[in-house]
């Protein structure tokens, strides 16, 4: 699992370059509640990454359970942040988020060549309503 360990340790650099490196170019990569996916090689995931660093500059993941079964990789996280522009179609407007994410892989030689990332949208649409509820305007 030193594939995963080096795509998570990427991703909490926001390393897009590093992230990408752990990948297939014939990757598949797919936010589930992500409208724009699945998206298909390395510039599409790239151009995503790209927002959501953009969307949440300091989001970190920590994972709390992984197993591995043959070529696949089953990882929970948790991931935190405050989201200061749009993500998931809202505007965070600062907000801090706290959400659980479940990461499922394909290895393929030694690389990712499918991830899905499933989280609920609607617990973190939650967090950045009640943000904006308190916070004074």
């Amino acid at each position: 699992m030193d594939i995963i360990d080096r795509h998570f340790a990427a991703e909490n650099a926001h390393d897009v370059a590093g992230t990408l490196a752990t990948y297939t170019d014939d990757l598949v990569w797919d936010d589930v509640g992500n409208p724009l996916c699945p998206v298909y090689g390395k510039p599409a995931a790239g151009e995503i990454y790209e927002g959501i660093i953009d969307a949440i500059p300091d989001l970190h993941l920590e994972s709390v359970a992984r197993f591995a079964s043959g070529d696949h990789v089953v990882d929970e996280s948790v991931a935190t942040g405050h989201i200061r522009g749009e993500f998931i179609g809202i505007e965070g407007g600062g907000a801090p988020v706290r959400f659980r994410i479940l990461h499922v892989f394909d290895i393929r030689d030694g690389l990712i060549s499918r991830e899905q990332a499933w989280f609920d949208t609607a617990g973190v649409i939650r967090q950045v309503e009640a943000f904006r509820s308190a916070t004074p305007a």
